[in-house]
């Protein structure tokens, strides 16, 4: 099932709104874009595929930094026009096109890329075949989603529709249902979003049918992170984002 909530103009005003009003202290620009561009190898001159390139700020830093060529693609038309307008470049192509449908592209790339876009995709196995297939000899795919033990959480009314308890002075996370793999309904945004849960195991296992694994990274928040934004202090007790690099065998 592909999805595309950014283009329901209601749900992607909020997101822009959100992404604007908290620029520079959201966990996007404090959390998640400093570690995926911390995992990234030499760019010289590598052909890059960006997966749910968005406004395509990576699209343009790949460029920046030595890349000599970056298709993004997205799902949405939205994140497609801002990109062009705000990251083009002649070295960059963007596309509207589903993660789904990248086994239609003909070309390989020596890296496929991926930000917080991979929980949307309800066929694991099939995105890694995929990217395998795309990427050359010896290439990288370096993917970043939100933690499984984030996605592991389901809400009921017994929980008040909180996502933890105190005891004492501590907060301690509610977890459920974590290796039941599958569907999840998240209210985000006023928008009923779904995402796709898949405990550790799952995610190891598939990946290594495919690609040598040579690093995971689970942010431990910096005294920089948390002077940015206090709350992220709550990164010691329940990260995120789960960071993952792998090489194509």
């Amino acid at each position: 099932m592909k999805q595309n909530i950014y283009d329901n103009n209601v749900f992607f005003q909020k997101y822009d709104d959100m992404r604007n009003n908290e620029k520079g202290h959201n966990a996007n620009d404090v959390i998640e874009i400093p570690t995926i561009r911390s995992m990234l190898p030499d760019l010289t001159d590598m052909k890059i595929l960006d997966l749910g390139c968005g406004y395509g700020e990576n699209c343009k830093y790949f460029i920046d930094n030595g890349a000599k060529q970056v298709l993004g693609i997205d799902i949405s038309t939205n994140m497609i026009e801002i990109a062009k307008n705000n990251n083009k470049n002649d070295k960059i192509d963007y596309k509207v096109m589903s993660m789904e449908d990248i086994n239609k592209l003909e070309e390989k790339f020596n890296l496929v890329i991926s930000s917080l876009a991979v929980h949307y995709v309800e066929d694991f196995d099939k995105l890694c075949k995929d990217v395998s297939n795309l990427l050359e000899k010896d290439g990288y795919f370096i993917f970043s989603q939100e933690n499984p033990v984030g996605t592991g959480t389901i809400l009921n009314e017994e929980c008040n529709n909180e996502t933890k308890i105190a005891i004492g002075n501590k907060k301690y996370y509610l977890l459920s249902n974590y290796n039941e793999n599958g569907k999840r309904l998240v209210n985000w945004n006023n928008c009923e979003v779904i995402k796709y849960h898949r405990n550790f195991s799952y995610i190891i296992n598939t990946l290594i049918k495919y690609f040598e694994i040579i690093e995971l990274k689970e942010p431990i928040p910096t005294e920089q992170m948390i002077k940015q934004n206090p709350k992220y202090i709550n990164q010691f007790d329940k990260p995120y984002f789960l960071f993952i690099k792998v090489k194509r065998k």
